[in-house]
């Protein structure tokens, strides 16, 4: 039932029980300290009246009598063994003997009420003298004064207490919509936000309270999705483009084949471009699904020991060839085994793309490396260096976006799709690696993958190894 009433009303409802729990706590103790207070005034004057009595058996019983008729001990009696020997008038008057037959207990307190209901607190005791003489002493004191001041106070407290609550329910529940507000606030906001307006923000107050965090907090992840929904639409919207161009030639191709006089050579052309066409539709569609796979967390890696060195000089022997189309230099340099935990087939994606795209735009004749070594702090490195073209400083910090190209002109007439370097940076990182990389306009690239080195293998054997193809 409690979980189904609002903020503010819980608030209200368990601020008002421990409110409620502590005023009675309170009330209780004080109730009890003033009664243990009064009760002790009480009992502190019967013992000073034993006292008294207690001396002037000591050095004259014959006072006593004088006492007993006028005063200043009201109440009392002495029994000398079994029998009565001084009663006070008072004593008398109350009928207190009455009262307290049976209850003659040596050394004990307690309270008495007579016929008539007054109450009364009683004292009795055992004096014993040199001579072996002893009396038994009782004396009382009327509690009836400290019994109505307790009823008072009771009174009092059981009139107030509930006022006091009410009172502070009153004010809880007030300063509870006073701290709650900020929260309309935000819950009004976030009604309005939707997909089409993710750049609105919630109200964060300057108090610099818990609620101006929590609304600090939904604007980071309400930043976050924007920025995801901007990328999710640029790649659609670049995904589409780059399906479109393929097919578009493909009709173009076909239809102007259809139209040519000399049906077998112009067909012949046809289905090769065509062909070309497919085959960059299909790369394009693989490294799609690569992506996609990888966004949706779907893509499972097998982690084991690999020797990096291995793994450039298989990706390097499969990639020769174009390195050959364009009179390049394509060189591995190695130094013995550098061992690895990672999935080969994702790093060997990685280092083939880093690779195919250093020779898509390194010029003929140009030269490349592909170097396997450690960094000075230990780390597995693979780096791909070329002296092609470089990249400007001002694309350095878009280059991994998906379907960015620094020259997309260029980049078509090579076969690039902008999505080689986004692959090779989520395969590296999936690895528990980084992706590094150092270019300057004019002199070239060197993009760097660092990878934590695995322990436990054999011996690194120091011999360099070295291939260039030409």
């Amino acid at each position: 039932m409690v979980s189904r009433l609002g903020v503010r009303a819980r608030f209200t409802l368990l601020y008002g029980i421990a409110l409620i729990i502590t005023v009675v706590l309170v009330s209780g103790g004080i109730y009890f300290f003033v009664q243990r207070a009064l009760m002790g005034e009480v009992e502190n004057h019967l013992r000073k009246d034993f006292s008294a009595i207690n001396e002037y058996l000591k050095h004259d019983p014959n006072d006593l009598i004088e006492v007993a008729e006028h005063g200043p001990i009201d109440l009392f009696r002495v029994w000398d063994g079994d029998r009565p020997l001084v009663s006070s008038l008072g004593w008398r008057i109350q009928d207190l003997e009455k009262t307290i037959t049976g209850q003659n207990r040596e050394g004990s307190l307690f309270s008495a009420q007579t016929d008539g209901g007054k109450l009364y607190r009683v004292l009795v005791g055992i004096s014993v003298f040199d001579k072996g003489q002893s009396y038994r002493i009782t004396v009382a004191h009327d509690e009836s004064l400290v019994r109505q001041t307790l009823k008072t106070l009771a009174l009092i407290i059981l009139l107030l207490l509930p006022m006091a609550v009410a009172i502070s329910l009153a004010i809880g529940y007030v300063i509870a919509g006073r701290v709650l507000l900020p929260i309309s606030a935000i819950t009004l906001k976030a009604e309005e936000i939707t997909a089409e307006n993710l750049s609105e923000r919630l109200p964060v107050g300057e108090a610099g309270d818990e609620f101006s965090r929590l609304a600090t907090v939904f604007n980071q992840t309400f930043a976050r999705i924007e920025d995801s929904f901007a990328r999710l639409r640029r790649f659609t919207a670049d995904a589409s483009h780059e399906l479109r161009t393929p097919l578009a030639a493909i009709r173009s191709i076909g239809e102007t084949a259809l139209q040519a006089r000399n049906k077998q050579i112009d067909c012949r052309e046809a289905i090769g471009s065509m062909l070309e066409e497919t085959d960059r539709l299909t790369r394009l569609v693989g490294s799609l699904l690569i992506l996609s796979r990888k966004d949706s967390g779907s893509c499972s890696l097998k982690h084991e020991l690999t020797d990096l060195s291995a793994l450039a000089t298989d990706v390097t022997d499969c990639l020769h060839v174009l390195a050959e189309e364009k009179d390049q230099k394509l060189r591995l340099e190695a130094m013995g085994p550098v061992y690895a935990d990672v999935d080969p087939e994702t790093m060997r994606q990685a280092l083939i793309n880093l690779l195919d795209n250093a020779i898509k735009y390194t010029p003929s004749n140009g030269e490349i490396r592909v170097v396997v070594g450690k960094t000075p702090e230990g780390e597995a490195s693979l780096e791909v260096i070329d002296n092609g073209p470089g990249i400007a400083a001002k694309h350095h910090d878009k280059i991994f976006d998906r379907f960015y190209r620094v020259d997309k002109g260029r980049s078509r007439e090579v076969g690039g799709t902008g999505l080689g370097l986004s692959i090779a940076r989520w395969a590296v990182e999936a690895n528990n690696g980084r992706l590094e990389f150092e270019s300057e306009e004019g002199r070239g690239s060197d993009f760097r993958i660092v990878l934590p080195i695995a322990t436990g293998h054999a011996p690194e054997i120091p011999t360099m190894k070295g291939k260039t193809e030409k």
